[in-house]
């Protein structure tokens, strides 16, 4: 299905309110051309034809005569009995209240359609913030945050401007030409034909500009997503560039993508712009040809009139807005076709990890994970590199080494943020490739080098994802052991203090206890902590390492360390030395210290 498909896909559940709003076009339709038509008689009072001319004869023989006997009774009997003024008087208000109920039918389709096209817009951003949750982390590291933002913002309201607002054009436009040019036909089927011959026109010229709409639509589009990623890029890097005085540079960076945005928005909006003047254009030099037309057919008396030639040209002055809208709403969807391929790319998006085959339910570990030859390629980049090892129930085992040795991967396949290029993990004999996906991870707890906190109250923050009932001195006890309550209970509102998007209020020492609380109070059966105690004073440094030895005890523990504690190091029960995705040395404390290898050099470099 194309992306402009999958968009008016979204339309098919509101069908009820499409027909209630095409009936209420069709009523508004019907009226409109009535309320042009109907000042053919005012135009007879006017002229104060003869009395054997003195006929309604706009429609043609034999079609209508019903129409034609009401209204020649009614002009009769009121000009027999209230004279002229009084009958033309009569005739305008009743022309007035055919405007007022053409144009109540007109207000009763927008409200309906207001309605489709919010709940569109609201359904559309619901599909994409749950295809994100939904995909790999390994998706991510592809795609710049910006540019998703982008994404769910710019140009979903691209689509909802150019797309679901046209819905409505493309839902009334069509009905009210229809109906005009019907009614055309039969007022005058010489002058209607001369008029249909001439409409291409308009569809060619416009056609041309809306062709050339869509790529430089889609490229505005991107450029718009690189913009905001280098704002973001910006914010999140205000203090190094400060301090290498790096503000022309980034400024420049800025700027050029900026004016090259600028260049293609400006191709886009001129182009789109152009649209509506060339078709307005056309249309009245065609409606100056048929007042010349029908002024000939009158001028030659070939069955024409001022009561049929001034309502068709007023009908055809109708038709000229919702043909001219018409033509937009196709020049719109064309240009938000770029953002609907842009959202659509998400929304079809598939998800990294084979969620095929997870049937496997999963409650708690019962004997140990096992790490089977496992490899891992990235972007065809070896990342790890046959590792093996086995993580007992309830023990300790601890990954070590430089930078890029691997330890991040090795946690992340155990979360199961994405699935071994080769080789197995196992719990308890069973692939977690073929674990159900959220049973699995009820068991995992997580810390990260770098909390992840929420614009939200600390209570909220710690109790996430718990959706049962829990008490607040369980959540209290959970702050004690991460030794967080003593300066939560300091904050001016406790626990329901709201903090900043990742803690930005509070320190780096704060916003690990937090986390830490967390994982805690979520009580998980495994638990993973990627280098927790980095990045810390001294006295947050020997508060956090109190909490996590309690964290890991009697618990299935994985940690990652940067930095080598020697209480942590002894306390493990098995340590793993990493150098370029390979395991290359692994055991206890005293045995790695003994074989004066790598861990020994790692432990004597961080003395120095």
């Amino acid at each position: 299905m194309s992306a402009l498909g999958k968009i008016l896909d979204y339309s098919k559940s509101y069908k009820y309110y499409y027909i209630i709003n095409i009936i209420c076009n069709l009523i508004h339709s019907l009226f409109s051309v009535i309320s042009i038509i109907s000042i053919s008689p005012v135009l007879n009072i006017l002229l104060e034809a003869p009395k054997e001319k003195n006929k309604i004869s706009f429609f043609m023989n034999g079609s209508f005569d019903f129409i034609k006997i009401y209204f020649q009774y009614y002009i009769d009997l009121y000009l027999y009995k209230y004279g002229r003024t009084h009958t033309l008087t009569i005739f305008c208000f009743f022309i007035i209240f055919l405007f007022f109920i053409r144009n109540f039918f007109r207000y009763l389709a927008e409200y309906f359609l207001i309605g489709i096209k919010t709940s569109i817009v609201q359904n559309i951003r619901n599909d994409f913030h749950k295809k994100i949750l939904s995909l790999s982390l390994l998706y991510f590291s592809d795609k710049k945050n910006g540019d998703l933002m982008s994404r769910l913002s710019n140009d979903v309201s691209e689509i909802e401007r150019s797309i679901v607002h046209s819905l409505a054009n493309l839902i009334s436009s069509p009905i009210m030409v229809f109906f005009h040019l019907f009614t055309l036909l039969f007022m005058n089927s010489q002058l209607t034909l001369f008029v249909i011959i001439l409409l291409p026109m308009i569809g060619i010229f416009v056609s041309i500009i809306i062709n050339s709409l869509k790529d430089d639509a889609k490229g505005a589009q991107n450029q718009l997503g690189k913009i905001l990623s280098l704002v973001e890029e910006t914010l999140n890097s205000i203090r190094i560039i400060n301090i290498f005085d790096a503000k022309n540079h980034i400024q420049k960076r800025f700027e050029k993508i900026s004016e090259y945005q600028k260049i293609l928005s400006c191709r886009v909006n001129r182009k789109k712009e152009l649209a509506a003047p060339v078709s307005e254009f056309l249309g009245s030099i065609i409606m100056i040809l048929i007042i010349w037309y029908g002024g000939k057919l009158y001028i030659e008396k070939k069955n024409m009139t001022p009561e049929i030639l001034f309502p068709f040209v007023g009908l055809f002055f109708q038709i000229i807005n919702p043909a001219k809208s018409l033509v937009n709403s196709i020049s719109n969807m064309q240009k938000g076709k770029a953002a609907a391929e842009r959202v659509v790319e998400i929304l079809d998006s598939q998800c990294i990890l084979n969620n095929e085959n997870r049937s496997i339910s999963i409650n708690q570990l019962n004997h140990e994970i096992s790490f089977c030859n496992v490899s891992f390629f990235y972007n065809k980049t070896l990342l790890i590199n046959n590792i093996n090892f086995s993580l007992k129930k309830g023990k300790t085992v601890v990954l070590v080494g430089k930078s890029g040795s691997g330890k991040s991967t090795v946690a992340n396949l155990l979360a199961n943020f994405y699935d071994a290029t080769s080789g197995k993990i196992t719990i308890d004999g069973n692939n977690i490739k073929y674990l159900q996906i959220r049973d699995y991870r009820k068991l995992l707890g997580i810390v990260t080098q770098e909390p992840i906190l929420f614009n939200d109250t600390i209570l909220n923050n710690i109790t996430l994802g718990i959706e049962k009932n829990i008490s607040i001195h369980d959540i209290i006890q959970s702050a004690k052991i991460a030794n967080a309550h003593s300066f939560i209970k300091r904050l001016p509102k406790g626990y329901h203090t709201i903090i900043d998007y990742n803690g930005h209020n509070l320190s780096s020492g704060q916003k690990k206890k937090i986390s830490i609380a967390r994982a805690i109070l979520k009580n998980p059966s495994i638990i993973i902590l990627d280098e927790v105690i980095s990045s810390l004073d001294i006295e947050s440094e020997i508060e956090i390492q109190n909490a996590l030895h309690r964290i890991i005890e009697n618990r299935t523990s994985l940690i990652i360390v940067h930095k080598l504690y020697r209480s942590l190091m002894k306390k493990a029960d098995h340590i793993i030395v990493l150098e370029k995705g390979k395991i290359v040395e692994q055991g206890k404390h005293h045995f790695l210290i003994s074989k004066n290898g790598f861990y020994k050099n790692l432990m004597t470099l961080q003395s120095f």
